[in-house]
């Protein structure tokens, strides 16, 4: 029996992942032990050590790691990339590609990897030899996760991100347990980049608010005008696929507004939106005219892997797949039959990558499908009590707890619901959730006011019986079991769940089955039974800004501080008022 632990670290969605033999065993991210939002820069090391405690082994027990950067490659190869990108694009003002690109030779350097993950478990009292730390191809990894988790013969795959060493994009050809390329694009052609640039230009952060742009893209309408200003930021061909992204507007020339755009971009759509500023129509618009052209050169893409690859099942990975709507546009292309969205396509997934591309190499050749996310930690009845009783709050253990939750949400109530192993991704699936009855029809307002405090246009998506999916949504080529493909709602029923429907008609549904999640999936009956409807809205336990929660504390903080009306933790429940 072999086992096999994933790093990524560095790069937002630091994860770590183990194997054992062809089942994913445990996978976390950093943010959710050390309370930093997507833990930018640094190494895995919580995420590491609570794989191995899942797993019940030591590091001499593993028979691979695997780093998902190609450390060795990108050092010998990336300086001189990197010198003809400035030979090919003169920059008049180079300061800030120059001083990002020796960070990243730094800290992606293979020495500096191995002396900080072992510096770092040896301050937590574990020893590793360095020479141990394998370094796999980034998008190979990204590749990897999601077809082998896929539980398809075969696929065309797509994987899409800023970047992982030199490239971008990358078609692949899955068949079996072999993955062969089909083609690669390089940097600075970057559809990961030019998304994370109007996701600064409109005032969010890039790499970590690009969901707010795809949300206030369902605001706005198409332009002719501005897809003719794109065509100046991204071109493609629609029969190849093949894209090219103008560096003039992203990074190459003076910066005098943000970091990603120059003043050439500003030059051609006015001034960029400060954080603090309105949103108004030419925002919404601009917003909605990005998304569709990244929309219509992604189906470009796939059409073309499809084509090459000759099947007719797709896989997807890579920061830009968490694009819901983009997703559930490419679910509707002809030729697609069945698709699969890995749940954490940024580079928390490359983790699990790195861990099945070891163990294939290891003769391993089946891979368990993943049939849910729930591989966090979980804690039992004693750690929650000995939190609730630290906390002075008064509590009380129900003797039905699906029924209680399922009258107070019926009610009007909202609640945390902390149950079993923590979820991993960016989705609440039922593990660590805020719940809330989708029939008020000012729920959302409420939820984004009271509890998330965030901006109130932001949507929520619902969590529906598998059994019943399509009633509510139309027939499609597959159920969204991680609410990360988005469909329209039938239109009889959008007025019925009007809180977990968007602005366009449409909602990123988490199908629940009952036998990977049961106790969620019985909360969800009783709801129905009292209420006609087997939905809630569902949404991630947590405030804006912060990780979702991970440990009873966590939940507690989080309860205290927003409008939750009960806490739910096993059958432990805190009420207000």
């Amino acid at each position: 029996m072999g086992h096999y632990l994933g790093i990524m670290g560095y790069s937002p969605n630091s994860a770590a992942a183990i194997l054992r033999d062809g089942e994913i065993v445990a996978f976390a991210e950093e943010e959710r032990f050390n309370r930093i939002k997507t833990s930018p820069g640094v190494m895995p090391i919580a995420s590491i050590l609570y794989c191995l405690e899942e797993a019940r082994i030591g590091f001499d027990e593993l028979d691979g790691i695997g780093f998902g950067w190609d450390s060795p490659h990108y050092a010998e190869t990336m300086p001189a990339f990197y010198d003809g990108l400035r030979e090919r694009y003169p920059d008049p003002d180079p300061t800030y590609n120059a001083l990002y690109e020796q960070a990243l030779l730094v800290k992606m350097n293979p020495e500096y990897v191995r002396a900080d993950l072992c510096q770092g478990l040896a301050l937590r009292g574990h020893r590793l030899d360095p020479n141990r730390i394998r370094f796999l191809p980034h998008h190979l990894c990204h590749a990897a996760s999601t077809y082998f988790a896929s539980g398809f013969e075969d696929a065309a795959v797509v994987t899409v991100d800023g970047s992982g060493e030199e490239s971008t994009t990358h078609l692949w050809n899955a068949r079996g347990h072999v993955i062969d390329e089909i083609e690669r694009f390089l940097l600075p052609h970057s559809l990961g980049g030019y998304y994370a640039t109007f996701t600064e230009f409109l005032g969010f952060r890039a790499n970590r608010d690009e969901g707010k742009l795809m949300g206030l893209a369902a605001f706005g309408e198409y332009s002719e005008s501005l897809q003719r200003k794109l065509d100046q930021v991204l071109t493609y061909d629609e029969a190849s696929g093949r894209f090219e992204v103008n560096p003039y507007m992203r990074h190459v020339g003076k910066r005098s507004y943000g970091r990603r755009f120059t003043d050439a971009m500003v030059d051609l759509f006015g001034s960029p939106r400060l954080s603090h500023q309105r949103l108004e129509d030419e925002h919404r618009d601009l917003a909605f005219n990005v998304q569709y052209r990244l929309e219509a050169v992604m189906k470009a893409l796939t059409k073309r892997a499809l084509a090459s690859s000759g099947s007719r099942n797709l896989c997807l990975a890579g920061g830009v797949a968490m694009n819901c709507k983009m997703n559930g546009a490419l679910a509707g292309l002809d030729g697609v039959d069945r698709i699969f969205v890995q749940p954490a396509s940024s580079d928390n997934g490359i983790a699990l990558g790195a861990a099945y591309l070891l163990a294939r190499e290891a003769g391993v050749e089946t891979f368990a499908p993943m049939r849910h996310a729930y591989y966090g930690p979980a804690y039992s009845d004693a750690q929650i009590e000995n939190a609730l009783r630290e906390s002075k709050l008064a509590y009380r253990k129900s003797a039905d707890t699906t029924e209680e939750v399922a009258d107070a949400l019926a009610n009007g109530k909202i609640v945390g619901w902390f149950q079993g192993r923590m979820e991993f991704g960016a989705r609440a699936l039922g593990g660590r959730s805020i719940l809330a009855n989708p029939l008020i029809e000012n729920m959302r307002d409420k939820i984004n006011a009271e509890v998330k405090h965030r901006e109130g246009w932001r949507p929520f998506c619902p969590s529906i019986l598998a059994e019943r999916y399509y009633t509510y949504f139309e027939k499609t080529c597959a159920t969204s079991d991680y609410m990360i493909l988005a469909f329209p709602v039938r239109e009889e029923y959008q007025e019925l769940i009007p809180a977990a429907v968007h602005v366009d008609g449409t909602a990123r549904p988490q199908a629940v089955h009952r036998d990977t999640n049961p106790r969620y999936h019985a909360l969800i009956e009783a709801f129905a039974e009292r209420t006609g409807h087997p939905v809630l809205i569902n949404t991630s336990f947590n405030v804006q800004g912060e990780p979702v929660v991970c440990t009873p504390q966590d939940a507690l903080r989080c309860f205290g501080g927003t409008g939750i009306d009960l806490l739910v933790m096993n059958d432990f429940i805190v009420e207000k008022g």
